[in-house]
């Protein structure tokens, strides 16, 4: 029976021993670092300010730059979209700055950026969602993206859909992979 014991003893040290040893000190600290918006609900007084992009994650890898290897982020193999900030007024109003890209500039895989253009609108937050309503070259658009907000920064995902108001693709390039990308904004200081 004290056999027993100490093989259960033994077994339940070696367990916590293996569970210590599979988390690094970065998978703890990630884990440590608490998203205002997985504990409490999001406020427009949270995303009042202005912010700047400072990431553009796709969901694969790719070489804008031609330069060896790729990334996720395209903002390292594009200066494209480094302009790309949005501020929130508290009466409601935003004013954006956005980006885009075109492959269609000449041989498949060459692109240029495409001049910058301002939008304004009104916006609000909905159920942790941020809600922008939008007039672009007379059509009004309603955009409603749940936000991920961290003390400096929030993320919002965008489709392929989407990303098509930014990326002229014509297929078979680079970018044409990308089906989704992740957005961050920081807070401007």
């Amino acid at each position: 029976m004290k056999r027993i014991m100490n093989v259960r003893l033994y077994c339940c040290l070696l367990f916590a021993g293996f569970l210590f040893q599979s988390c690094s000190k970065e998978d703890i600290a990630q884990e440590s670092q608490l998203k205002i918006s997985n504990a409490t609900t999001v406020t427009t007084a949270d995303m009042v300010g202005s912010w700047d992009i400072t990431k553009m994650m796709a969901d694969v890898e790719v070489d804008l730059n031609s330069t060896p290897g790729g990334s996720k982020n395209l903002l390292d193999e594009t200066d494209c979209f480094n302009t790309m900030s949005i501020t929130f007024d508290a009466n409601g109003t935003f004013v954006s700055n956005n980006a885009s890209m075109s492959f269609e500039s000449g041989d498949g895989d060459d692109f240029s950026c495409l001049s910058d253009r301002m939008d304004s609108g009104t916006w609000n937050i909905v159920d942790n969602k941020l809600v922008l309503n939008i007039s672009i070259n007379g059509s009004d658009y309603t955009h409603e993206k749940a936000i991920d907000l961290g003390s400096d920064t929030f993320a919002f995902d965008v489709t392929k859909i989407e990303s098509d108001q930014y990326v002229n693709d014509p297929g078979n390039t680079r970018a044409s992979e990308i089906r989704i990308l992740m957005l961050e904004y920081t807070r401007a200081k």
